[in-house]
């Protein structure tokens, strides 16, 4: 089930991130790439051994 959750933060942060790609301007840029890393990391965060 954990690995399961992971897997799916990643798609939602790496799909987040593809999406901020096409945004043309610089501070919409930033906020939804930063809302997508937020997804990345938190699901590197359940993969790792605590």
């Amino acid at each position: 089930m954990q690995i399961i959750i992971s897997i799916l933060l990643f798609i939602i942060g790496i799909a987040i991130m593809a999406v901020s790609f096409k945004a043309k301007k610089d501070l919409a840029y930033y906020i939804v790439l930063t809302v997508g890393i937020i997804p990345f990391f938190a699901a590197i965060y359940f993969i790792m051994p605590k």
